[in-house]
């Protein structure tokens, strides 16, 4: 989980995508999905860098809206037909890194009376 702060600015973070090549990096793109609505941000920009060791990237993102304090949102790095990198993110102003993180406890059950489950 990746936590971000609610502001619209650029905050870096850094990921490990399943792939390493400029070529791959440079021609993908983000997406921001907020948890609950499904409202995407395919508007949000990033920039990329290699870190100091090689070992990660260092991403820039900059999303087209101010995020929510509280939200979560899914977070997927890659072009159309490949996914190099996925995670969840949540925004908070907390930066207590000792704090544990736990779900909030606002949940909607929807009955609709016709859901079939089978196990298998």
């Amino acid at each position: 989980m990746i936590k971000l702060r609610p502001t619209s600015d650029a905050q870096t973070f850094s990921v490990i995508p399943s792939t390493f090549t400029s070529s791959d990096l440079d021609g993908a793109s983000v997406t921001l999905i907020e948890n609950g609505t499904n409202i995407a941000d395919n508007s949000a920009t990033f920039t990329w860098a290699l870190s100091s060791n090689e070992n990660y990237i260092e991403l820039s993102l900059t999303p087209s809206a101010t995020l929510v304090e509280g939200q979560v949102y899914s977070f997927e790095l890659g072009t159309a037909t490949n996914v190099y990198y996925r995670d969840i993110i949540y925004i908070t102003e907390e930066t207590n890194k000792k704090d544990v993180y736990t779900l909030p406890d606002a949940y909607t059950q929807y009955d609709d009376g016709d859901d079939e489950y089978i196990v298998l």
